[in-house]
Protein backbone atom coordinates (compact mmCIF):
# COMPACT_ATOMS: atom_id res chain seq x y z
CA UNK A 1 0.00 0.00 0.00
CA UNK A 2 1.43 3.36 -1.01
CA UNK A 3 0.28 6.30 1.09
CA UNK A 4 1.77 9.40 2.65
CA UNK A 5 1.24 10.30 6.31
CA UNK A 6 2.07 13.56 8.07
CA UNK A 7 2.18 13.22 11.85
CA UNK A 8 2.78 16.57 13.49
CA UNK A 9 0.01 16.55 16.07
CA UNK A 10 0.22 12.88 17.08
CA UNK A 11 1.91 9.68 16.08
CA UNK A 12 -0.97 7.39 16.93
CA UNK A 13 -4.42 6.95 15.39
CA UNK A 14 -7.15 7.99 17.76
CA UNK A 15 -9.67 5.44 18.89
CA UNK A 16 -13.08 5.21 17.23
CA UNK A 17 -15.48 8.02 18.09
CA UNK A 18 -12.85 10.62 19.06
CA UNK A 19 -12.39 12.34 15.73
CA UNK A 20 -13.09 15.59 13.99
CA UNK A 21 -12.56 14.76 10.34
CA UNK A 22 -12.24 17.05 7.32
CA UNK A 23 -12.73 15.13 4.08
CA UNK A 24 -11.68 16.60 0.74
CA UNK A 25 -12.76 13.43 -1.09
CA UNK A 26 -16.42 12.50 -1.73
CA UNK A 27 -15.41 8.85 -2.03
CA UNK A 28 -13.62 8.99 1.31
CA UNK A 29 -16.68 10.63 2.83
CA UNK A 30 -18.82 7.71 1.67
CA UNK A 31 -16.28 5.37 3.26
CA UNK A 32 -16.48 7.31 6.53
CA UNK A 33 -20.27 7.01 6.47
CA UNK A 34 -20.09 3.28 5.83
CA UNK A 35 -17.66 2.91 8.72
CA UNK A 36 -20.08 4.67 11.06
CA UNK A 37 -18.32 8.03 11.28
CA UNK A 38 -21.05 10.41 10.17
CA UNK A 39 -21.05 12.35 13.44
CA UNK A 40 -17.26 12.79 13.28
CA UNK A 41 -17.22 14.61 9.93
CA UNK A 42 -16.86 18.35 10.54
CA UNK A 43 -15.91 19.50 7.05
CA UNK A 44 -16.64 18.10 3.60
CA UNK A 45 -16.92 19.12 -0.05
CA UNK A 46 -20.19 20.29 -1.55
CA UNK A 47 -20.21 17.05 -3.58
CA UNK A 48 -19.89 14.78 -0.56
CA UNK A 49 -22.81 12.37 0.00
CA UNK A 50 -24.05 13.89 3.25
CA UNK A 51 -27.68 14.65 4.14
CA UNK A 52 -28.66 18.31 3.80
CA UNK A 53 -29.19 18.51 7.55
CA UNK A 54 -25.69 17.24 8.36
CA UNK A 55 -23.84 19.92 10.37
CA UNK A 56 -20.51 19.56 8.54
CA UNK A 57 -19.18 22.71 6.90
CA UNK A 58 -19.20 22.25 3.10
CA UNK A 59 -16.17 24.44 2.34
CA UNK A 60 -13.59 21.72 1.61
CA UNK A 61 -12.29 22.48 -1.88
CA UNK A 62 -9.19 20.56 -2.91
CA UNK A 63 -8.64 22.80 -5.96
CA UNK A 64 -8.91 26.07 -4.01
CA UNK A 65 -8.03 25.00 -0.45
CA UNK A 66 -8.39 27.51 2.33
CA UNK A 67 -6.38 26.75 5.46
CA UNK A 68 -8.16 29.42 7.50
CA UNK A 69 -11.57 27.89 6.80
CA UNK A 70 -10.20 24.45 7.56
CA UNK A 71 -8.78 25.50 10.91
CA UNK A 72 -12.09 27.00 12.03
CA UNK A 73 -13.57 23.47 12.09
CA UNK A 74 -10.80 22.28 14.44
CA UNK A 75 -10.15 18.93 12.71
CA UNK A 76 -7.79 16.30 14.08
CA UNK A 77 -7.67 14.41 10.77
CA UNK A 78 -7.64 15.70 7.18
CA UNK A 79 -8.22 13.32 4.27
CA UNK A 80 -6.90 14.50 0.91
CA UNK A 81 -7.51 12.83 -2.47
CA UNK A 82 -4.71 11.52 -4.63
CA UNK A 83 -4.96 14.32 -7.21
CA UNK A 84 -4.44 17.11 -4.69
CA UNK A 85 -1.49 19.44 -4.91
CA UNK A 86 1.13 17.96 -2.53
CA UNK A 87 1.86 21.46 -1.27
CA UNK A 88 -1.62 21.53 0.27
CA UNK A 89 -0.85 18.38 2.26
CA UNK A 90 2.40 19.92 3.44
CA UNK A 91 0.60 23.10 4.43
CA UNK A 92 -1.91 21.11 6.49
CA UNK A 93 0.89 19.20 8.17
CA UNK A 94 2.81 22.38 9.00
CA UNK A 95 -0.36 23.68 10.66
CA UNK A 96 -0.19 20.68 13.00
CA UNK A 97 -2.96 18.67 11.32
CA UNK A 98 -2.72 14.91 10.99
CA UNK A 99 -3.12 14.37 7.27
CA UNK A 100 -3.46 11.33 5.04
CA UNK A 101 -3.32 11.24 1.26
CA UNK A 102 -5.30 8.57 -0.54
CA UNK A 103 -3.44 6.08 -2.71
CA UNK A 104 -2.59 6.72 -6.38
CA UNK A 105 -5.24 5.24 -8.64
CA UNK A 106 -4.78 1.58 -9.47
CA UNK A 107 -6.88 -1.56 -9.73
CA UNK A 108 -6.47 -2.03 -5.95
CA UNK A 109 -6.51 1.58 -4.79
CA UNK A 110 -10.06 1.63 -3.39
CA UNK A 111 -9.66 -1.32 -1.04
CA UNK A 112 -6.30 0.12 0.03
CA UNK A 113 -7.93 3.49 0.69
CA UNK A 114 -10.61 1.87 2.84
CA UNK A 115 -7.94 0.12 4.91
CA UNK A 116 -5.94 3.35 5.16
CA UNK A 117 -8.92 5.34 6.41
CA UNK A 118 -9.97 2.57 8.80
CA UNK A 119 -6.53 2.48 10.38
CA UNK A 120 -6.44 6.25 10.75
CA UNK A 121 -9.80 6.44 12.54
CA UNK A 122 -9.41 3.40 14.78
CA UNK A 123 -11.81 1.20 12.81
CA UNK A 124 -9.34 -1.16 11.18
CA UNK A 125 -11.46 -4.29 11.69
CA UNK A 126 -14.59 -2.73 10.19
CA UNK A 127 -12.54 -1.37 7.29
CA UNK A 128 -11.06 -4.78 6.57
CA UNK A 129 -14.52 -6.32 6.37
CA UNK A 130 -15.58 -3.69 3.84
CA UNK A 131 -12.34 -3.85 1.85
CA UNK A 132 -12.58 -7.63 1.64
CA UNK A 133 -15.82 -7.21 -0.31
CA UNK A 134 -13.73 -5.64 -3.08
CA UNK A 135 -10.93 -8.19 -2.89
CA UNK A 136 -12.95 -11.29 -3.72
CA UNK A 137 -11.87 -12.78 -7.03
CA UNK A 138 -13.54 -15.51 -9.09
CA UNK A 139 -11.38 -18.16 -10.69
CA UNK A 140 -11.79 -16.68 -14.16
CA UNK A 141 -12.52 -13.22 -15.58
CA UNK A 142 -14.04 -14.33 -18.85
CA UNK A 143 -16.28 -11.44 -19.89
CA UNK A 144 -15.30 -7.94 -20.94
CA UNK A 145 -17.10 -4.66 -20.43
CA UNK A 146 -16.58 -1.00 -21.18
CA UNK A 147 -17.68 1.56 -18.61
CA UNK A 148 -18.26 5.04 -20.04
CA UNK A 149 -18.45 8.05 -17.72
CA UNK A 150 -18.09 11.75 -18.47
CA UNK A 151 -16.50 11.23 -21.86
CA UNK A 152 -13.90 8.69 -20.73
CA UNK A 153 -13.74 4.90 -20.54
CA UNK A 154 -12.44 2.87 -17.60
CA UNK A 155 -9.38 0.80 -18.43
CA UNK A 156 -7.86 -2.19 -16.61
CA UNK A 157 -5.82 0.07 -14.31
CA UNK A 158 -8.73 2.20 -13.11
CA UNK A 159 -10.22 1.90 -9.63
CA UNK A 160 -13.40 0.30 -11.00
CA UNK A 161 -11.35 -2.80 -11.88
CA UNK A 162 -11.96 -4.05 -8.32
CA UNK A 163 -15.77 -4.20 -8.36
CA UNK A 164 -15.65 -5.50 -11.93
CA UNK A 165 -13.39 -8.36 -10.90
CA UNK A 166 -15.72 -9.33 -8.06
CA UNK A 167 -18.44 -9.77 -10.70
CA UNK A 168 -16.10 -11.81 -12.95
CA UNK A 169 -15.79 -8.92 -15.39
CA UNK A 170 -12.82 -6.98 -16.72
CA UNK A 171 -12.25 -3.92 -18.86
CA UNK A 172 -12.30 -4.61 -22.59
CA UNK A 173 -9.61 -1.98 -23.10
CA UNK A 174 -6.01 -3.20 -23.32
CA UNK A 175 -4.33 -0.73 -20.96
CA UNK A 176 -4.55 2.45 -18.95
CA UNK A 177 -6.76 3.87 -16.22
CA UNK A 178 -9.11 6.22 -18.08
CA UNK A 179 -9.15 6.65 -21.85
CA UNK A 180 -10.94 9.32 -23.88
CA UNK A 181 -14.18 7.95 -25.28
CA UNK A 182 -14.04 7.03 -28.97
CA UNK A 183 -16.44 4.90 -31.02
CA UNK A 184 -13.55 3.39 -32.99
CA UNK A 185 -11.93 2.22 -29.74
CA UNK A 186 -15.22 0.71 -28.66
CA UNK A 187 -15.49 -1.15 -31.95
CA UNK A 188 -11.92 -2.44 -31.69
CA UNK A 189 -12.40 -3.54 -28.07
CA UNK A 190 -15.61 -5.38 -29.00
CA UNK A 191 -16.91 -5.65 -25.40
CA UNK A 192 -19.50 -8.15 -24.25
CA UNK A 193 -21.39 -5.30 -22.59
CA UNK A 194 -21.29 -1.52 -22.20
CA UNK A 195 -22.29 0.35 -19.06
CA UNK A 196 -22.92 4.09 -19.20
CA UNK A 197 -22.65 6.02 -15.93
CA UNK A 198 -24.88 9.07 -15.75
CA UNK A 199 -24.05 11.87 -13.34
CA UNK A 200 -26.76 12.26 -10.74
CA UNK A 201 -27.07 13.38 -7.11
CA UNK A 202 -28.78 10.08 -6.32
CA UNK A 203 -27.65 6.50 -6.81
CA UNK A 204 -29.55 4.31 -9.22
CA UNK A 205 -29.74 0.65 -10.26
CA UNK A 206 -27.94 -0.85 -13.24
CA UNK A 207 -30.55 -1.32 -15.96
CA UNK A 208 -30.77 -2.15 -19.65
CA UNK A 209 -31.18 1.18 -21.44
CA UNK A 210 -33.36 1.21 -24.53
CA UNK A 211 -32.38 4.76 -25.50
CA UNK A 212 -28.67 3.92 -25.63
CA UNK A 213 -29.42 0.73 -27.53
CA UNK A 214 -31.39 2.70 -30.13
CA UNK A 215 -28.66 5.33 -30.37
CA UNK A 216 -25.88 2.79 -30.82
CA UNK A 217 -27.90 0.81 -33.36
CA UNK A 218 -27.74 3.86 -35.66
CA UNK A 219 -23.94 4.31 -35.46
CA UNK A 220 -22.34 2.44 -38.34
CA UNK A 221 -19.01 1.66 -36.70
CA UNK A 222 -20.54 -0.18 -33.73
CA UNK A 223 -24.09 -1.15 -34.71
CA UNK A 224 -23.02 -4.69 -35.61
CA UNK A 225 -21.22 -5.38 -32.34
CA UNK A 226 -22.62 -8.38 -30.49
CA UNK A 227 -23.32 -6.30 -27.38
CA UNK A 228 -25.55 -3.98 -29.42
CA UNK A 229 -27.36 -6.75 -31.25
CA UNK A 230 -27.90 -8.66 -27.99
CA UNK A 231 -28.94 -5.43 -26.21
CA UNK A 232 -26.27 -5.75 -23.54
CA UNK A 233 -26.20 -1.98 -23.09
CA UNK A 234 -26.78 -0.65 -19.58
CA UNK A 235 -27.03 2.62 -17.70
CA UNK A 236 -26.72 3.56 -14.03
CA UNK A 237 -26.88 6.82 -12.09
CA UNK A 238 -23.60 7.68 -10.40
CA UNK A 239 -24.69 9.11 -7.05
CA UNK A 240 -21.87 8.29 -4.62
CA UNK A 241 -21.68 4.56 -5.24
CA UNK A 242 -19.39 4.86 -8.28
CA UNK A 243 -16.92 7.15 -6.54
CA UNK A 244 -13.57 5.67 -5.42
CA UNK A 245 -14.55 4.41 -1.98
CA UNK A 246 -16.69 1.91 -0.12
CA UNK A 247 -19.72 2.85 -2.22
CA UNK A 248 -18.33 0.50 -4.87
CA UNK A 249 -19.41 -2.45 -2.73
CA UNK A 250 -23.01 -1.39 -3.45
CA UNK A 251 -22.69 -1.62 -7.25
CA UNK A 252 -21.54 -5.23 -7.23
CA UNK A 253 -25.06 -6.67 -7.38
CA UNK A 254 -25.79 -4.68 -10.54
CA UNK A 255 -22.50 -5.76 -12.11
CA UNK A 256 -23.26 -9.38 -11.29
CA UNK A 257 -26.62 -9.04 -13.00
CA UNK A 258 -24.79 -7.88 -16.13
CA UNK A 259 -22.41 -10.83 -15.87
CA UNK A 260 -25.27 -13.29 -15.36
CA UNK A 261 -27.03 -11.88 -18.41
CA UNK A 262 -24.00 -12.64 -20.54
CA UNK A 263 -24.14 -16.37 -19.83
CA UNK A 264 -21.13 -18.64 -20.09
Amino acid sequence: MRAVFFWLSTCLALTAGEHRIASYSPGATQTLLDLGCSAEIVMATRWCPLPKEHPAVRDADVFLPDLEKLLTTKPDLVIIPRMANPLWAEKCAKAGLRTIILNPESRNSCSNDILLIGEAIGRADEAKRVADLLKRRPAKLSRKIIIVWDGVMAGPDSYVAEPLAVAALQSALPRGAWVKFDWELVATANPDAILWIQNSPANGPVQVNSEKIAEMSRISVIKDLACVKKTQIYLSNSGSNWLPGSGLTKVQSGLKEIRDGLGQ
